[in-house]
């Protein structure tokens, strides 16, 4: 089977590469990217491989598009765009449009299905952009006459410490910080998922593509609360912040800001406030946390404990891992 990896060498596009190559299918790696954020899982023939033949996605051209996934049975989808300056347009608008135009071009090239991944709990009507443009994406993708799956997750940690941004880098303030602020009252909760579940998820629907219509909440089996996570990320990591529920006394504007200096010391933007606002809006779990399968996936608590000693180490800047990308 040919298949098509928008990002083979980013975050979970390259877990899903390595399991692909290593049961013998073809993939195409669709980014600019020419060398993987990390080594593993990739072993350094297929990173060569993978970063030799690479097409870079001109969004603008369907046709060109099409011919680049011409051959490929099946597409997998993680592409998004999280910071983009284009005359203030949001860059969850242009990601949905993006998707749109990519759908389109899969269709012409004769793809057989689409596998995207998603947010849980998206809404076109959605007050947050980026789960309104996730839906509006998936609008699209139902649309589009292509075979079709969505997995959704709301948050993915992986193999590291540093290759997981959010809890690595809240570990990082945990350790250096006296107080750790919580939006509201620190009880809403989060279900993220680990990479080679949400990887093996993918490439379980994907492969099957006679089926269409799967859409499936990718989280994993544990469902803490920002006080539960937090404190155990600082407990894990040896942090001494002192962990407090800000309550309404602030807004996520104004916790967003406190954080600015941070911004200022790293160049990256550690959370703005459309991600606190998200992380408080009941959106980050899954439909129904205690499905079977969900439950039998990889546990972020015993993730925690074995990362512990490597948490928030060192910060890792979102900016520089998927904005500074490496053509070589």
């Amino acid at each position: 089977m040919k298949c098509a990896i928008t990002g083979a060498l980013s975050y979970s596009g390259r877990y899903l590469a390595a399991s692909l190559l290593s049961k013998g299918h073809d993939v195409v790696n669709l980014s600019r990217r020419g060398v993987p954020i990390a080594p593993e899982p990739l072993s350094a023939p297929q990173a060569r491989a993978l970063g030799t033949h690479r097409v870079r996605l001109d969004f603008n051209d369907v046709d060109a598009m099409a011919r680049s996934l011409e051959g490929c049975d099946v597409l997998f989808s993680t592409y998004w765009v999280r910071f983009a300056d284009r005359g203030g347009e949001s860059p969850h608008s242009i990601a949905a449009a993006n998707c749109a135009r990519l759908w389109e071009a899969a269709k012409r090239a004769g793809v057989q299905k689409i596998v995207m991944a998603s947010h849980t709990r998206t809404s076109v009507d959605s007050p947050f952009p980026y789960i309104a443009g996730k839906a509006k994406a998936e609008a699209a993708l139902r649309d589009s006459g292509v075979n079709y799956a969505i997995v959704r997750p709301c948050g993915i940690f992986g193999d590291s410490a540093q290759e997981s941004i959010l809890m690595n880098n809240a570990a990082w303030v945990l350790r250096r910080s006296p107080l750790f602020l919580l939006a509201g009252d620190g009880s809403h909760r989060f279900q993220p998922v680990h990479v080679r579940d949400i990887a093996a998820l993918m490439e379980e629907l994907g492969t099957s593509l006679k089926t269409s219509g799967e859409e499936v909440d990718a989280c994993g089996p544990d469902a803490p609360t920002a006080m539960e996570l937090f404190t155990k990320l600082r407990d894990a990591s040896g942090g001494m912040a002192r962990i407090a529920a800000a309550g309404p006394l602030l807004s996520t504007a104004t916790i967003t800001a406190l954080t600015k200096p941070i911004d200022w010391i790293t160049g990256d933007t550690l959370l703005d406030a459309d991600d606190l606002d998200l992380l408080t809006s009941g959106l980050t779990v899954a439909d129904v946390p205690d499905d079977p399968r969900i439950k039998a996936r990889r546990s972020l608590f015993e993730w925690i404990e074995a990362q512990g000693r490597d948490l928030g180490r060192s910060y890792v800047s979102s900016v520089e891992r998927y904005y500074t990308v490496d053509t070589r």
